[in-house]
């Protein structure tokens, strides 16, 4: 609520009221206030310490240690931090957030923080304001700023405010993407610097019709417009010429009838258009022609065209991207023309990438690979001068890697013609400027009097699926190297891990097929060069020796537990902590075989599943983002070892309770996986109830505990990718239609049961690869 966000004024005014009892000293006194003044923390002693930390930094330091011992005795203090501080202390937020203002501690960071500490250190009571425009103000402000701390450009210090720097910094051409991103709020921090608006004033709104009327709310009248709409109701429309057609039951057409006055009458004239260059979409106009002379009269025509359009089967209408690819021939013809060098290898990129135009024409010369990496909102494309090579962001797809941002960037060598090609453009130039109206222009030219659709750089662009589509493994490959998925690829490219030399090869072979290919290509980049990681895609994916050392701990660690375990007679203490810790581990060992042998989403509060004989439902999707579940094939090795996980959890629950242990069953039946056995914090008594994946975090296990939660998913499709067909894996993984349904009470991706003993096949090698085996049931104590 807007309520709960102070001011900055009622900020200092509750640190005031909480240290009135406070025993501090002038000095001390001043230092606080000079800190709350400067970051505006919540009355809290975490968050005191914090705003002193940044205060050290960015103003001069202050002995702190010796004020908060002091503060502790006090009651009104807090010694956490409350709540929802993100909204309700904006300011504090965004300047000791590391993500924020707080990222970096450069001179040109602490500059930026103490600007904006200045901007909103207070509020002019006298105009019309709001803790929500206040915190609008503030996160416009913040974002902007932390754009231009993050993008480690030098801010030109030219303006005799530092806002004004700010804004002219971000407006350049090399953080157009963040330009583009935050554009609305660089409105507003611009008028707040240039002290158009103040911190948490309404602006305005010019497009309300309140602005018609008076502040008697009469709305005015303009006497000028009034007469002009009066002489304009009262001219008359001028006479327009009808056409009418002739129809058939008033009079009746043959081929004597039909003559020089008939064509007149039907004869139709091209309309020129206003603009001189034609849209790419003219040359798909359909004519009908006919083949033999006939009787029929030109309505007669109509009709029939009619009917056949609506008759012809929906599946036999091309689609819109099959209707702007290019034949083999006209792709020739294209390759052949004589082009200038700027306009030739920009058709090649665009046959060989798939890249959109637009974005190719933005490609940009840097000097190293680090430099354009850096920054992960730039979604221009840039020839790197130091390695040679073309590297260009994947707008969708994979998530970010904060530690190597590469993961997102396609790197790919280029012939020697192109290189050389690039070596003629000095730094931060564009090449390709303007080389799509100019290639446009040259091809309609020349294809004018051709058959079939004129080539232009959107066809070619479209056309460069269709031969880089044979040489990849899947549709993920082939598409990465147009830099985005799209709605139908998006999903299933976040999960895949793809080689660099991967997507060189199918470079390489496309070049190869267009008859481009010049054999002494450059040699690649080394692996790790400038940091550069070896594959780009997902960056949580994990080969199979990652598993193999989390298996083998878990059961180093099971020896000990059981060894206790077998040691206990009746007459002795319950072993109750050795049987927790060999239960979890057990349970561990079985969940992380089932995740790998499924691809499944981590198992949570809301998940589902029911093991089969050959068959499990899996329902791993339930949130408010969507619904989705499928049916998969279960591995029987893994089938059983769950089976026999489960009667053991039976069997301990029988020999607990006749040693006076109380073990409750808190299991339901949404869930077939295995059980997890723990201590509450409160009572004595163990609970068994449904595992989730979480709980695998409190065993320690040292592999794991900085993975993320759904690295066996990624691993998963990344192994298999180059095993089994492209739909098995979206099928595995339950991609309903590919991604392109958020909600799906089944996933509608075909199974391919005809390869089903292939799959069965490749899920063994991959579980077998990372280390699972199964338990030797018959050595685990209480088993029967």
């Amino acid at each position: 609520m807007s309520a709960d966000r102070p001011y900055p004024h009622e900020i200092k005014k509750q640190w005031e009221s909480a240290i009135e009892a406070a025993p501090l000293l002038d000095d001390e006194k001043t230092n606080l206030f000079n800190i709350i003044d400067y970051s505006q923390p919540p009355v809290s002693l975490t968050t005191l310490k914090k705003a002193a930390e940044i205060y050290n930094i960015d103003i001069k330091s202050i002995d702190i240690e010796n004020l908060i011992k002091k503060l502790q005795t006090l009651e009104n203090i807090k010694k956490e931090k409350p709540s929802h501080i993100g909204t309700n202390y904006s300011v504090y937020y965004a300047l000791t957030h590391s993500s924020h203002l707080f990222q970096s501690s450069s001179d040109i960071a602490i500059k930026c923080r103490r600007y904006f500490s200045h901007l909103f250190g207070n509020v002019d009571e006298n105009k019309s304001i709001s803790k929500s425009t206040f915190y609008t103000h503030v996160l416009a402000a913040r974002d902007v700023i932390s754009a231009v701390i993050e993008s480690r450009i030098k801010i030109v210090e030219k303006s005799e405010t530092l806002g004004s720097d700010i804004i002219t910094t971000i407006n350049s051409d090399m953080l157009s993407a963040q330009k583009n991103r935050l554009k609305e709020k660089i409105k507003i921090l611009s008028m707040l610097s240039h002290k158009i608006l103040t911190p948490g004033e309404k602006q305005r709104d010019y497009n309300s019709s309140e602005k018609q009327k008076t502040a008697s709310n009469v709305p005015k009248h303009d006497p000028w417009h009034d007469e002009r709409l009066n002489v304009l109701a009262k001219t008359l429309l001028p006479k327009r010429q009808r056409l009418y057609i002739r129809r058939e039951r008033y009079k009746q057409h043959d081929s004597a009838v039909s003559g020089p006055a008939e064509n007149a009458l039907f004869k139709m004239r091209d309309i020129k258009l206003k603009d001189p260059n034609e849209t790419e979409e003219s040359s798909e106009n359909t004519i009908v022609q006919r083949a033999a002379s006939s009787t029929l009269t030109r309505t007669d025509d109509i009709q029939l065209v009619r009917r056949r359009t609506k008759s012809s089967p929906t599946s036999s209408l091309p689609a819109i991207t099959d209707l702007a690819r290019l034949t083999d021939v006209t792709i020739h013809a294209v390759l052949a023309q004589p082009l200038y060098s700027e306009l030739k290898y920009f058709a090649i990129l665009l046959l060989t990438l798939g890249l959109p135009p637009e974005r190719l024409m933005r490609l940009t010369t840097s000097e190293h690979v680090d430099t354009a990496t850096d920054n992960h909102h730039d979604d221009r494309p840039h020839w790197c001068t130091a390695e040679s090579v073309l590297c260009y962001r994947l707008l969708d797809g994979p998530s970010l890697n904060r530690s190597n941002p590469t993961n997102q960037w396609v790197q790919l060598t280029l012939p020697p013609s192109l290189t050389e090609f690039f070596k003629l453009f000095p730094l931060s130039e564009r090449p390709f400027r303007g080389a799509r109206s100019q290639l446009n222009r040259h091809l309609k030219r020349y294809f004018r009097n051709q058959p079939g659709l004129i080539p232009t750089a959107n066809r070619l662009s479209a056309s460069s699926w269709l031969y880089r589509r044979p040489h990849a493994i899947d549709d993920v490959a082939a598409t990465a190297l147009a830099g985005q998925f799209g709605l139908g690829l998006s999903a299933p490219a976040a999960y895949r891990q793809l080689s660099r030399k991967e997507l060189q090869h199918v470079f390489d072979k496309t070049l190869q097929q267009l008859g481009l290919f010049e054999p002494t290509l450059p040699v690649a980049m080394p692996v790790n060069a400038n940091h550069t990681s070896a594959s780009v895609g997902s960056a949580v994916a994990q080969p199979p020796e990652f598993f193999q050392s989390i298996f083998s701990d878990i059961r180093q660690n099971m020896r000990s537990s059981q060894a206790e375990i077998e040691a206990w007679q009746s007459y002795k203490p319950f072993p109750a902590d050795a049987l927790l810790r060999f239960s979890q581990l057990i349970s561990a060992h079985e969940l992380l075989g089932w995740q790998l042998s499924t691809g499944a989403r981590p198992v949570g509060p809301r998940s589902g599943n029911q093991l089969g004989q050959k068959m499990q439902w899996v329902h791993d999707k339930n949130s408010a983002r969507g619904i989705e579940s499928r049916v998969i094939p279960i591995l029987p090795n893994v089938r059983e070892s769950i089976k026999s996980l489960h009667r053991w959890h039976s069997l301990i629950i029988h020999v607990a309770s006749s040693a006076n242990v109380a073990i409750g069953d808190q299991r339901t039946d949404r869930l077939d996986t295995p059980a997890w056995l723990f201590k509450p914090q409160r009572g004595k008594k163990l609970i068994l109830r449904d595992m989730h994946w979480s709980d695998l975090s409190t065993l320690q296990l040292s592999q794991l505990i900085n993975s993320p939660r759904n690295v066996a998913r990624h691993s998963f499709a990344s192994y298999l990718r180059n095993r089994i067909s492209d739909a098995q894996v979206d099928a595995m993984l339950g991609h309903a239609r590919h991604g392109r349904m958020l909600s799906s009470p089944r996933s509608e991706t075909p199974l391919d049961m005809q390869n089903y003993s292939q799959l069965i096949h490749a899920l063994k090698e991959w579980l077998g690869a990372c280390g699972y085996q199964p338990l030797d049931w018959s050595r685990i104590p209480w088993h029967c």
